[in-house]
């Protein structure tokens, strides 16, 4: 879909295939690798991981960001567009998507909270059947990080479909329009921080960021 496109999908009635994976090797320099729907390792998802192996991201922390990369690559394929031509149109979709479509059923305890109830003496709230915000903004901070990567070491793709900056994103929501601002570093996108642990996470020679704007 172009990216100026005035077609809108209808994101309900798109039928998002639950097919390909994301496989555990034996490499250590190859921890896992996303397989699509014809079981070929998708190589520009393999170099990102591999990429950040490197920056020292830890086993579940790529198992988690190939995890993001592979609903992406569903729902792509869901509307027959490659990864390196999506526009902000497919990102929109996708987000839309995961907002209003049901989490696959889980097994459950007999005893379990029905999905979305509130826990009457914690006052926390049970998992409910579709994705949560803070999950849904980590799927868009991961695939954006893929993007960057790509765009940063190879020069392509020109559009990042998700980029910095949206209204409901966490961090500096206007520095992406200053151009005096540039920024620097890491390409790993990080989970939300649980309660308890350091608000600060180690930065490494390739996760430190920078923001460096010259005077008015």
């Amino acid at each position: 879909m172009p990216e100026h496109s005035t077609t809108v999908r209808d994101v309900a009635a798109l039928k998002v295939a639950r097919v390909g994976r994301v496989e555990k090797s034996d490499d250590p320099l190859r921890p896992f690798r996303l397989l699509d729907a014809d079981g070929t390792e998708v190589a520009a998802v393999s170099e990102f991981l591999h990429h950040m192996l490197a920056d020292d991201a830890s086993p579940t922390t790529l198992r988690s960001h190939a995890s993001e990369l592979l609903a992406w690559v569903r729902s792509l394929r869901a509307v027959d567009v490659p990864w390196y031509v999506a526009s902000r149109a497919e990102a929109r979709d996708f987000a839309l998507w995961l907002k209003t479509t049901k989490k696959p059923p889980r097994q459950r305890r007999p005893d379990a909270p029905a999905p979305g109830s509130v826990n009457p003496v914690t006052g926390k709230a049970a998992l409910g059947e579709n994705s949560a915000a803070r999950t849904r903004r980590h799927a868009r901070a991961v695939i954006r990080s893929f993007y960057e990567y790509h765009r940063e070491t190879h020069g392509r793709p020109l559009i990042n479909p998700f980029p910095q900056g949206g209204a409901a994103d966490e961090g500096s929501p206007n520095a992406h329009h200053n151009p005096r601002c540039s920024r620097s570093g890491s390409h790993r996108a990080e989970a939300p921080a649980s309660p308890g642990s350091p608000s600060r996470p180690r930065e490494s020679f390739l996760t430190r960021r920078s923001t460096t704007c010259s005077p008015g």
